[in-house]
């Protein structure tokens, strides 16, 4: 029976490994998660570095693969921003090379399963010039990576009476959908990967079970995972924000944040990690009864300052009490 090669495999750091997309979403959901735990309960912990490091690596192959199947640019540009994230963790200069950041992911992940090949990625890429299909769906990709990462996490955590203010089945649901909608975004120009399709089938299976929802064929029950990603979307959405939105999110309803930043003493801080946040459609202040950061806006760990997403408030709005945790 011929091996069937997707175009990940032309990669030398996936070449010999041969990763599969479930495969890649286990590894990157379970760093994710495993970092997320420590920040939350042990937030100074020796482990925290490692943990980020392995999440980096994770999360950034995922995208990685994601890009040479879909060939999208957001995953693209979300895989080089990993790896050069992953670079400044492990103390190497950002701004040696223009393709060191995903150079060196892909030759950190190649290490990790001990293969030769890692320390020479620049192998010569199948190049395709024709625009990439578009996937019916009006978020990035690098978006519902996060979602998916974030969602399985804050399912697993908030089993505990820590964190009452989130849903978990809510959480367990969108876990469902954008998984499921990674899946068939990663089939949609690799008909052969069967194994994807099937699990992204399987997805679509379980949400109609959570919707009390009678049983489809595999093909209308991946068209499912749309569909309710689109009423999900819509439900938080609301009102469109105008394309000159005053929160600077022109549009969107997201604005690109610095999140942490790293400690080199004498006040000196350095961003090191940005995603995008929900924008509330003005310039943002901090209620000063935050109980998250008392209102200072940051958190601190060993080395590192956090942005406290908790108790933002819009400029003009009453100061109200602090909200519920991100993620939630």
């Amino acid at each position: 029976m011929p091996v069937i090669l997707h175009p990940e495999h032309v990669v030398k750091a996936y070449r010999d490994e041969r990763p599969s997309i479930t495969r890649l979403i286990l590894e990157a959901r379970w760093a994710h998660h495993r970092l997320t735990y420590a920040r939350e309960h042990d937030p100074d912990s020796t482990t925290t570095l490692a943990l980020r490091r392995l999440q980096l690596l994770h999360a950034g192959a995922l995208c990685d693969v994601l890009a040479l199947r879909t060939r999208d640019p957001d995953f693209y540009e979300a895989a080089r921003d990993h790896g050069e994230l992953l670079r400044k963790v492990d103390g190497l200069a950002l701004d040696d090379h223009p393709r060191n950041g995903l150079n060196h992911l892909r030759a950190q992940y190649a290490r990790l399963h001990h293969h030769s090949h890692g320390d020479s990625c620049r192998t010569a890429h199948v190049t395709d010039d024709s625009l990439p299909p578009r996937y019916p769906i009006n978020r990035p990709g690098p978006w519902l990576v996060h979602q998916m990462l974030d969602s399985y996490a804050w399912a697993a955590l908030s089993r505990s009476p820590r964190f009452p203010a989130v849903d978990v089945a809510d959480e367990q649901r969108r876990h469902l959908i954008t998984r499921g909608l990674l899946l068939d975004w990663a089939t949609s120009t690799a008909t052969t990967d069967n194994a994807a399709a099937a699990a992204a089938a399987t997805a679509g299976h379980a949400l109609r079970t959570l919707d009390s929802r009678p049983a489809l064929n595999d093909l209308r029950a991946r068209a499912y995972l749309l569909d309710a990603f689109r009423d999900l979307d819509d439900q938080e959405e609301g009102d469109p924000h105008p394309h000159d939105c005053a929160g600077g999110c022109a549009g969107t309803g997201e604005v690109l944040t610095v999140l942490t930043w790293d400690c080199h003493g004498d006040g000196i801080y350095t961003a090191v990690h940005q995603e995008p946040i929900l924008c509330l459609g003005a310039p943002t202040g901090h209620a000063p009864d935050c109980a998250t950061c008392e209102g200072h806006g940051f958190t601190y760990t060993t080395g590192y300052r956090e942005l406290c997403l908790d108790g933002r408030i819009s400029d003009g709005e009453p100061v109200a009490a602090s909200v519920a945790p991100q993620g939630a």
